[in-house]
């Protein structure tokens, strides 16, 4: 009998396929990637690696260990691996963690996945820090499968963050499996590193990732079978409480069945979570249609957590944006009844995508308007929030650099396409609305090029910077306390 071989070819997307040698074959559909697992605050380190396969199950090893090199480590550890077998949009395919406990702070490891002689991965990566120093990157909107897009991974890579955060909207149009695959882990999980194509991030740095309304559209499994999957390849903290109001998947009741048991017990507990790194806090929450940004157990675990954290600077991350100058998607403005809270428990940056462009406000302060008998915040059926506007107009990020209240970027233009270009750094072109809605709050627009933000901390002091496709830094602002 022939004895069976592998093989190892690269598709056209980038993916690493093995196939082996007999009347049937194997394809490796994602590559491994890193996750950050359960481990939100600096008392433990883990991290999982996720990766995806076609209908034949594989005897896969993984491996890790102290270093840059797994092979010339003295004693290499081997991980428990898990899966789960999917069958989504008439597709049979597995999808498998393993899990890298016990890991020190500050520390390199590599880890490696291999299927019988072969390896599919082996990559580098570098432990959560526990120092004040921190270096990460942000960008929203995605997931369309653009040469912005790859052009932005590019150059993300070349500034070596230590983590993303990625706003939502991961992958278009719906948030399904298929539309992971192809728009958006090809571009973070390349080999090498060209402007063309994108770069190697997802395998040695976590994304952490929030849902967005695109990555919820697909909750209608009778039209979208292999829809939410961004509770199939996330894999982030569980300490956040689930609130009354989630996104509930619907339709054939044994796809529900499925996919209840297929992401446990990661549906719906990381629609909110937080996270720390190094001397940075954020929250991570989820801003859709059917959430409630008050639910009284989110803020009452969103005021504990942040206070018994010591980070020296607290963020928020949502998707849709509470303060725009952008004419779409403007009305929507729910998320504005949740800035007094934010502001009293001392949140320094609020990070939003959905406006696929780039925005900056001043620190503002804003107390949403109230019914006659001072009892209910004032939503309109469209979701506009009226109210009361203070801003630190004092702050420039230069010389005046201690801000009086909080700066909401809007950082979506990471690869899909870009809104109202037009009005690009012309003030006089933003939105305008009576002045309890809308006041001249945005201190910078720019929405004719696609953009990423990066920032770091150095103790007491946070730089921002937004770059664009080409490498090229168009913004720029120093903090300090």
């Amino acid at each position: 009998m022939k004895k069976k071989g592998l093989i190892l070819r690269i598709c056209t997307h980038g993916f690493l396929l093995v196939f082996l040698q007999s009347t049937y074959g194997q394809s490796l559909l994602v590559s491994p990637y890193l996750q950050p697992g359960d481990s939100p605050k600096l008392r433990k380190e883990q991290k999982v690696v996720v990766w995806q396969t076609d209908s034949i199950p594989g005897d896969f090893r993984v491996e890790w260990a102290l270093g840059n090199s797994v092979e010339s480590a003295p004693k290499p550890k081997s991980v428990k691996i898990s899966s789960v077998k999917l069958h989504l949009d008439n597709e049979t395919s597995y999808l498998y963690r393993a899990t890298l406990k016990g890991l020190n702070f500050d520390e390199i490891y590599t880890y490696r996945v291999s299927l019988g002689e072969t390896v599919l991965a082996e990559n580098t990566f570098t432990s959560r820090t526990k120092k004040s120093q921190t270096k990460f990157t942000v960008f929203g909107d995605p997931g369309v499968g653009s040469v912005e897009q790859a052009a932005l991974a590019y150059q993300m890579y070349q500034h070596n963050p230590q983590f993303a955060l990625v706003t939502g909207d991961m992958a278009y149009s719906y948030g399904r499996a298929l539309e992971y695959r192809f728009r958006f882990f090809p571009y973070y999980l390349r080999r090498v590193a060209t402007p063309d194509k994108g770069a190697p991030l997802m395998g040695s740095i976590p994304f952490y990732m929030l849902l967005g309304n695109h990555d919820i559209y697909s909750a209608d499994f009778e039209k979208y079978p292999d829809g939410l999957a961004y509770f199939y390849y996330s894999d982030l903290p569980l300490n956040a409480p689930i609130p009354q109001q989630v996104v509930k998947p619907e339709g054939d009741q044994s796809l529900v069945r499925a996919f209840l048991k297929n992401t446990s017990p990661r549906y719906p507990r990381v629609s909110n979570y937080s996270f720390e790194y190094g001397n940075v806090y954020i929250a991570c929450l989820d801003a859709n249609y059917y959430a409630n940004p008050l639910d009284p157990s989110l803020i009452q675990w969103l005021e504990k957590d942040i206070k018994s954290s010591k980070a020296d600077w607290k963020i928020v991350a949502f998707h849709h944006p509470p303060f725009s100058s952008s004419h779409q998607h403007y009305e929507y403005q729910v998320m504005r009844l949740l800035s007094p809270v934010i502001e009293g428990l001392g949140v320094d940056l609020v990070f939003n995508g959905h406006i696929h462009n780039y925005q900056r406000t001043f620190p503002l302060k804003f107390e949403p308007e109230k019914d006659e008998a001072g009892t209910r915040y004032i939503i309109s059926d469209e979701g506009s929030v009226n109210g009361e506007f203070r801003l630190d107009k004092h702050f420039d990020g230069t010389t005046n650099t201690q801000a009086d209240g909080i700066i909401y970027i809007i950082s979506g233009a990471g690869g899909a396409g870009l809104y109202e270009p037009e009005i690009s750094e012309n003030s006089d072109l933003w939105k305008e609305g009576p002045p309890g809605n809308w006041v001249p709050y945005t201190v910078k627009l720019v929405s004719d090029r696609h953009s990423f933000t990066m920032v770091e901390t150095n103790g007491k002091v946070l730089t921002l910077k937004q770059i664009d496709a080409e490498g090229k830094v168009f913004d720029q602002i120093k903090m300090t306390k």
